[in-house]
């Protein structure tokens, strides 16, 4: 992969469409999805229905990432330790956040009753048909349930793994689209679909795609036509594809080197924090911006303090839990497995980890 040699090993420009992504997601929100779950605004706002398309963004690079972690880890073990203490600590950390906005009575529509929060903290509500801790929180049972399956199958023949995955899918997709149960989280064509295309980009970029990896990769570009999971903006089919096209190309051109003027230190450092950030947004920023509004701030203003404290929080949270966390559990595996001390040595964060990656 091309860096910025500047960089010391990460790829800016990844971190910024991470950026990117997330703030599209926090912005959707914060306009339509307040909208539709707490209220209107005060007054007239950019609803940016569209932005929730930074979700498409954030699964290609998830596929993509995850490749590359998985190239780079030596054992099955030192994945599953790499990726508990990259997402556990700080999701834990956010929950509790969370949950005492909720007792604390805002925003009360979004409250949740125990046995969801209990399921939540596990990540995997959809499962259980339980709602998530935070409504944002759904996409990370899918990301743990690819992650799994990748590290148990990726690591012997990845385009193997995805013709036989993206099959599946296509062969459950008339079913699944109403009842995403147990296994079927693995089976949801829309977002299997965007993890497989950023899985086999990858290898794409590292030079390493056989025939079969390349028919999957455009049989998988050929249907995103199924369409999105929602379609808030209005899209359509095409618009769809054409944006997955872009945001693939994206991807690809940020990791060979061709978007480094897209490296900027704004984007990058919301890319860093683009984990917490997601986690803590929107149930914490509703509840700020119904109050900031009850007290007559104007719903520009409201928003945009909103979107200050929980960028705050979550740099708090990514300096204060997130690195120092994933270093501890690290050093503590290192010290009981030889190939994780080698390839970590002293818990030291990978480039790739330490980007801030979901």
């Amino acid at each position: 992969m091309t860096t910025d040699p500047r960089s010391a090993g990460r790829n800016l420009s990844l971190d910024a469409l991470r950026g990117l992504a997330a703030l599209a997601v926090v912005l959707h929100h914060y306009g339509f999805g307040y909208e539709v779950r707490v209220g209107p605004h005060n007054a007239a706002v950019p609803l940016f229905t569209a932005g929730h398309f930074g979700v498409e963004l954030f699964f290609i690079l998830s596929g993509f990432v995850i490749t590359e972690t998985l190239q780079r880890t030596p054992t099955l073990g030192d994945f599953i330790v790499n990726r508990v203490a990259r997402l556990y600590p700080a999701f834990l950390v956010c929950c509790g956040l969370t949950l005492a906005v909720m007792a604390l009575g805002g925003p009360n529509p979004l409250a949740v009753a125990p046995v969801s929060a209990l399921a939540g903290l596990t990540m995997l509500s959809p499962i259980f048909q339980l709602p998530p801790i935070d409504p944002s929180h759904w996409t990370l049972c899918f990301e743990v349930s690819f992650y799994a399956l990748a590290g148990l199958c990726f690591r012997r023949n990845m385009e193997l793994a995805c013709t036989i995955w993206l099959a599946a899918a296509v062969l459950s997709s008339s079913w699944l689209q109403t009842d995403m149960v147990n296994t079927a989280v693995l089976l949801y064509l829309p977002l299997v679909d965007l993890f497989i295309i950023g899985a086999l980009l990858s290898r794409l970029v590292a030079g390493h795609l056989g025939i079969l990896g390349l028919a999957t990769f455009v049989a998988a570009l050929g249907l995103t036509a199924h369409g999105p999971f929602a379609d808030q903006g209005g899209l359509g089919r095409i618009g769809y594809v054409c944006l997955v096209l872009a945001f693939t190309g994206a991807v690809w051109a940020a990791a060979t080197g061709r978007l480094r003027w897209l490296g900027r230190a704004p984007l990058v450092f919301l890319g860093t924090i683009s984990y917490p950030l997601y986690l803590l947004h929107q149930i914490l920023g509703f509840a700020i911006i119904r109050h900031l509004e009850a007290a007559r701030w104007p719903a520009g203003a409201a928003i945009a303090a909103a979107l200050a404290i929980v960028v705050l929080l979550s740099t708090l949270v990514r300096a204060t839990v997130e690195v120092p966390a994933q270093r501890a559990i690290r050093r503590a595996w290192a010290a009981r497995s030889p190939a994780a001390a080698e390839a970590h040595p002293e818990g030291a964060l990978s480039p790739l980890q330490a980007s801030g990656v979901r």
